[in-house]
């Protein structure tokens, strides 16, 4: 038996036959839609020219599908040898049914709530949630704030234990965790506190700190203008004094001139020791 050329196409089922002929026919269905728009108007009876161009398009398919089949096997076996019906199956849509599933549409159903739950749940918290945040905010501000203030008030507010009491020695636990309180911050703040000398002895330091906190702003300034100007060397000391405020009595006028003599001094002192 002589060998044929050319190997056929080959398929495994009439399906896929029939697939590739239904997908033949539905694109130039899809082709003559292109070129002939369909009627808005479902009324109106179909164009006479269309259905002509189908009647010959459909014509020419199946003619073609029809040439072909010698060079076709469908699993092993040549395709002109099987049935018509399932060489060219109908081209006419049915609609096909399933049976009804009750627990799908169950779960269809609890689902379709489970949606319309999370969306009350959504338009809930954006008509509340602004607020409370705004509202949770400002109550937090307003601890910060106060607490603050407490700190502030608790530097000079310093409550005794027992100093709230009716005189018999029984003071309440407000005082006392008061007095703890204002005892902390006070201890906390310890280490901010900057501590200047105002003099050499007790009395003289006693007597500027209550000058430079509680004397007025001009003798203030006007202090410290003269300390500047003293320790220059520019003018005399106080009242006249032109000691210069180092008190050895030299009439040195300020730190410049004790600076001078000091180095004269280690010269002098250098050149001693060079004989």
């Amino acid at each position: 038996m002589p060998t044929p050329d050319h190997r056929k196409i080959e398929l495994q089922s009439p399906a896929d036959l029939a697939y590739l002929y239904t997908n033949t026919i539905a694109l130039s269905r899809q082709k003559l839609d292109l070129h002939f728009p369909p009627s808005a108007n479902h009324h109106n009876d179909p164009d006479p020219m269309k259905e002509r161009v189908r009647e010959l398009v459909d014509e020419f398919i199946t003619k073609t599908f029809t040439t072909a089949t010698p060079s076709i096997a469908i699993n092993g076996l040549d395709a002109h040898s099987t049935p018509n019906p399932a060489f060219l199956p109908s081209t006419e849509e049915t609609i096909e049914y399933e049976p009804y599933d009750a627990a799908l549409a169950a779960r269809v159903t609890a689902l379709y709530a489970q949606l319309e739950s999370l969306n009350t749940t959504v338009a809930q918290l954006r008509r509340d949630a602004p607020a409370r945040a705004a509202r949770e905010y400002a109550e937090a501000l307003g601890g910060v704030l106060r607490g603050d203030d407490e700190l502030d008030r608790g530097d000079g507010d310093v409550v005794m234990e027992g100093g709230d009491g009716d005189g018999d020695g029984s003071g309440s636990g407000n005082g006392r965790r008061r007095g703890t309180r204002a005892g902390r911050r006070a201890k906390n703040k310890a280490d901010f506190v900057l501590r200047i000398p105002f003099g050499a002895g007790q009395g003289d330091q006693e007597r500027e700190k209550e000058r430079w906190t509680g004397g007025e702003v001009g003798e203030v300034y006007g202090e410290a203008l003269r300390t500047l100007v003293r320790l220059q060397g520019e003018a005399g000391g106080v009242d006249g004094d032109v000691d210069g405020g180092d008190g050895d009595g030299d009439g040195a006028r300020g730190l410049a001139t004790t600076v001078g003599k000091v180095e004269r001094a280690r010269r002098a002192a250098e050149v001693v020791e060079g004989l």
